[in-house]
């Protein structure tokens, strides 16, 4: 009996045992493919094309602020510097793509996009970005909230929160840049 429950657990180790590459080697193609995914994303992103854009999303991601920031960033002039590749890091796939935009230019600074993607079956279905903009950058829009108010009530009613004019209000902001620059006002140091 003990002989023959000693052979059943050998059997189970053994399966283990040849299980385990498969199991590695599926994570591992799992975690190509979400990088896949977050390259096409990328892609699409940075070619002005909204319908390739939603291509790549679930129909549960929350894609009008991604495509709000689409629209931004299109009439910004965001041109890619960098582009380094999508990764894995806890379970998302992370893109940083350093890119050079109306705003930098005006205010003396490059700025690192990073996506941070949650992919499903081939889907993306939760997504967050940030930009590392400079001090400088949020003292530019403090002083447009106060000296360009119209700007925020106007073409920025609702920037990133539902707002329809991504387009127009990026070269409101931008011309506020180069303002901003030309009346002297104190800059980072």
């Amino acid at each position: 009996m003990q002989r023959d429950l000693f052979f059943r657990w050998c059997q189970r180790v053994l399966l283990l045992v040849a299980l385990a590459p498969m199991a590695a080697k599926s994570g591992s193609q799992n975690a190509d493919s979400s990088v896949l995914v977050g390259e096409r994303f990328i892609d699409a992103f940075y070619s002005w094309r909204a319908e390739n854009l939603q291509d790549v999303m679930a129909a549960s991601a929350e894609a009008t602020g991604v495509l709000y920031y689409q629209g931004w960033a299109q009439a910004a002039n965001y041109e890619v510097v960098v582009r380094r590749p999508c990764q894995i890091i806890e379970d998302e796939v992370v893109c940083a793509i350093t890119v050079t935009d109306d705003f930098g230019t005006a205010l003396g600074y490059r700025a690192t996009d990073t996506f941070r993607l949650q992919v499903t079956d081939q889907r993306i279905t939760e997504i967050a970005f940030a930009g590392d903009d400079p001090p400088i950058f949020n003292a530019m829009l403090e002083w447009l909230q106060q000296q360009r108010p119209e700007i925020l009530a106007g073409p920025c009613h609702q920037m990133f929160a539902g707002g329809t004019t991504p387009g127009e209000c990026a070269r409101a902001v931008a011309q506020a840049a180069r303002d901003y620059m030309q009346a002297g006002t104190p800059r980072e140091k």
